[in-house]
């Protein structure tokens, strides 16, 4: 199914705040403890004004969604990171009922064209205990930085260079 992916408006934010709610569930109930729930629907409209967030619908309904910003620092940042070169792709989310059909993969592609023609590096993350997922975006193209200290845990994090 095609996706129609567009910036986030502040009407999205309550439907946005349930997938990501949805999509959490779904996570806890396969064991993986990627994030926590409930999302603030507060946090999310404010991300939504500051034009960090980014809707796709299809057949009329909300299928997902996913964020970015920019990365001035990070404890994981390469060393040869240039300032204001690179963004963060996070909150990466597909309705539990979506998944498996390719549409995670046309939200991480979109995500990685403007990356590109922005010319900026772009960054992301997941627990490194979430082997389906570190798999899925290596077979997305980016390529593996490592395995980091966080908190008490640990994350994968993960690049595609557009210098």
């Amino acid at each position: 199914m095609d996706l129609s992916i567009q910036k986030a408006v502040f009407s999205d934010a309550c439907a946005l705040t349930e997938l990501l709610n949805e999509a959490t569930a779904d996570l806890h109930r396969r064991g993986i403890r990627q994030w926590e729930t409930p999302w603030d629907p507060e946090e999310i409209r404010r991300e939504i004004t500051g034009g960090r967030v980014w809707s796709a619908w299809g057949g009329g309904a909300l299928a997902g969604t996913f964020s970015l910003r920019p990365l001035e620092s990070a404890h994981w940042l390469p060393g040869d990171a240039k300032p204001g070169g690179q963004w963060y792709l996070y909150r990466v989310a597909l309705h539990p009922a979506r998944q498996g059909k390719g549409e995670g993969r046309t939200l991480v592609r979109f995500a990685s064209r403007l990356a590109e023609a922005a010319k900026k590096d772009l960054y992301l993350d997941c627990w490194a205990g979430n082997d389906t997922l570190r798999r899925f975006y290596t077979s997305a193209g980016f390529d593996t930085i490592g395995i980091f200290p966080e908190e008490d845990y640990k994350i994968a994090v993960f690049a595609r260079f557009f210098r």
